[in-house]
C-alpha cells in the first residue's frame, strides 16, 4: 500500500515539474560565455541573455561550452532584473564538445589520423615526422600547432576549416589549398 502511495505520489510530482518547465519562460541561443555562475546567450535575433546558475541543480542544468546552442527554461527572480536558469537543454552540441577523439583517415588505405584530447593536446598518427604539439579553435577553423624546431623551439600553424562535423565524420580543408581530409571517428 505504501509502495503504491509513493509511486502515486513521485507519478504526480513528475507531472507537475513537467506542467510547471512548460509554463516558464524560455530562450533559445548560442553559448558565447560560460563562467561557473551565469551562461551568456545570443538569440537569433541578435540579443545577448545573460542567465544565472547560481543555486541551480546541476542535473537540470548541465554544464555548457561555448558554441553549444540551447534552450533554456527561467525565472525572473524578485529583483526584476536577474533571470535564473531552472533547466537547460543542449540541442546542439558545439565543436569543443565532437572534436576531441580519435580520428582514423576514412580515405586511404594508411592508418593515418589525429588524436586530439579533451585539454587541447594533439599528435598526428601516420603522417610521417609531424609533432603536433596542440589543437584549438577559431570559428570555423581547426588549428594545429606543429613544433618544427625542439632547440631552439619553433613551432608553424596548420589552418584547416572545418567542411562537416558531427559525432562520427570530420571532414577538413587546408587553408593553403589542397585537396579534403575525411576521417571517421574511432572507437
Amino acid at each position: 500500500m505504501i509502495r503504491r502511495i509513493l509511486v502515486v505520489l513521485t507519478a504526480a510530482l513528475l507531472l507537475f515539474a513537467g506542467c510547471r518547465q512548460n509554463n516558464l519562460p524560455r530562450v533559445d541561443g548560442r553559448v558565447v560565455d560560460a563562467t561557473i555562475h551565469s551562461i551568456t546567450l545570443l538569440t537569433a535575433a541578435g540579443d545577448s541573455v545573460v542567465l544565472s546558475t547560481l543555486g541551480t541543480d546541476p542535473m537540470l542544468v548541465p554544464g555548457v561550452l561555448p558554441g553549444d546552442e540551447v534552450h533554456v527554461g527561467y525565472e525572473v527572480l524578485p529583483d526584476g532584473e536577474t533571470m535564473r536558469a531552472l533547466y537547460l537543454r543542449i540541442t546542439t552540441p558545439s565543436a569543443y564538445r565532437l572534436l576531441p577523439g580519435i580520428w582514423r583517415d576514412c580515405t586511404g588505405a594508411r592508418e593515418v589520423g589525429l588524436v586530439l584530447a579533451e585539454d587541447g593536446s594533439a599528435r598526428a598518427v601516420g603522417l610521417g615526422e609531424l609533432p603536433l604539439q596542440d589543437w584549438s579553435l577559431d570559428e570555423d577553423n581547426l588549428v594545429l600547432t606543429a613544433v618544427e624546431q625542439e632547440n631552439p623551439k619553433s613551432t608553424r600553424t596548420l589552418l584547416f576549416a572545418i567542411q562537416k562535423l558531427d559525432i562520427d565524420s570530420l571532414v577538413v580543408l587546408p587553408a593553403g589549398g589542397g585537396p579534403a581530409l575525411a576521417f571517421s571517428r574511432a572507437e
